[in-house]
């Protein structure tokens, strides 16, 4: 069993991302949603930070403004399209997402905000809590 199915482990989640294709990356005034279509969408409400595994560099994904609105680097904007390679959700209330051919998204947990959040595809729910921490909900339960 790999990350294409939702399991919990001792200290992350494997987030059932596995394979998923970005659909869309939208960004409103205050988040940014990623979506893998059937429903599954990450939203993310924190800064975050993009990654290569090739040469470990990495810049803003995602910023706050001095008003609190979000921005999203074109960098974040050109993953549509990308086939995703794994997704955890850390129960630190740290998001990795790591795409094809090596990048990857970090999203750390906020002090103050629920960073991110994940429906995921059988309906589960999770939620990086303010201050750290990983609440995940059952299907129906959120």
């Amino acid at each position: 069993m790999g990350s294409e199915v939702e399991q919990e482990l001792e200290d992350r989640w494997w987030l059932g991302l596995r394979n998923a294709t970005v659909e869309a990356v939208q960004v409103t005034g205050f988040n940014v949603v990623i979506a893998f279509g059937r429903g599954v969408a990450v939203t993310i409400e924190s800064p975050a930070s993009l990654g290569d595994s090739s040469s470990q560099r990495r810049t803003d994904a995602i910023r706050r403004n001095r008003d609190g609105s979000i921005s999203a680097s074109v960098a974040l904007m050109s993953l549509q399209g990308k086939r995703v390679v794994s997704g955890v959700g850390f129960k630190t209330g740290t998001l990795r997402i790591v795409f094809d051919p090596g990048t990857f998204l970090t999203v750390p947990y906020d002090e103050a905000f629920e960073a991110w959040h994940l429906n995921g595809a059988s309906g589960r729910r999770w939620v990086s809590l303010p201050g750290g921490g990983l609440a995940t909900y059952p299907p129906g339960r959120a």
